[in-house]
């Protein structure tokens, strides 16, 4: 792993020139405040495109769904909204890692107004779960398949069966990337959409359904 750093540091050192500003959080992948600039529009751009791509293959080499559902159990909570696609050639097409976070910040808005910044996740050691989206919870148990991926068994109060949703999943340490298949999620949310904003939602939707094979979900800390 030391090594991977290590590579990783001088692919960056010589892909950046010493004036341009940057941060960890630039390194692993997020973007950079409004109020930090470079020195020029033209180094912003270039230095931008690099730093994505080295924050994904940062991000893609210590992230991974290699972990059972044990070790989900606990408590989580949003730190921000979260993308992943079906396919590398589905992510290729809509430009990348670069776009990919720039699509994050587009759903941040959305997020905010039906509620889902104060979503949180807790699973029991019997794999039973609770996800509170806002003023929206569901619950259910989660499954993992042979391929890695989640599978979320929604029901309302507990008891009214809301259908089952694919998740992509990546776990490093205490950070855990959920994602939901986004035409199954937002179908889910339109059956509860009465205590979601119809508006708002139907926006979201609109937003997700232009890209293919789009799963949308969260960034979670784990408590």
């Amino acid at each position: 792993m030391k090594r991977i750093f290590i590579a990783v540091f001088a692919v960056f050192m010589l892909g950046v020139s010493s004036s341009t500003a940057f941060n960890l959080k630039d390194l692993f992948g997020g973007s950079s405040s409004s109020s930090e600039t470079a020195t020029t529009g033209d180094s912003k751009s270039s230095s931008g495109g690099l730093l994505d791509a080295i924050g994904g293959f940062v991000n893609n080499t210590i992230a991974n769904n290699k972990f059972t559902i044990d070790d989900l159990v606990g408590s989580w909570e949003y730190t921000s909204p979260a993308v992943s696609f079906q396919s590398d050639n589905a992510l290729k097409k809509i430009g990348g890692a670069g776009a990919a976070t720039a699509l994050e910040n587009k759903l941040e808005p959305y997020y905010k107004q039906l509620g889902f910044t104060k979503t949180s996740l807790v699973v029991e050691k019997d794999h039973s779960f609770v996800l509170k989206m806002g003023v929206l919870t569901l619950k259910g148990v989660v499954e993992k398949d042979a391929s890695g991926m989640l599978e979320f068994s929604f029901s309302a109060f507990g008891k009214v069966s809301l259908g089952k949703v694919k998740a992509n999943a990546t776990k490093a340490g205490s950070t855990l990337n959920l994602t939901f298949d986004a035409t199954k999620m937002i179908q889910l949310l339109t059956k509860v959409s009465s205590v979601l904003n119809n508006s708002t939602l139907n926006t979201l939707a609109s937003l997700l359904n232009s890209y293919d094979g789009v799963y949308m979900g969260f960034k979670l800390k784990k408590k």
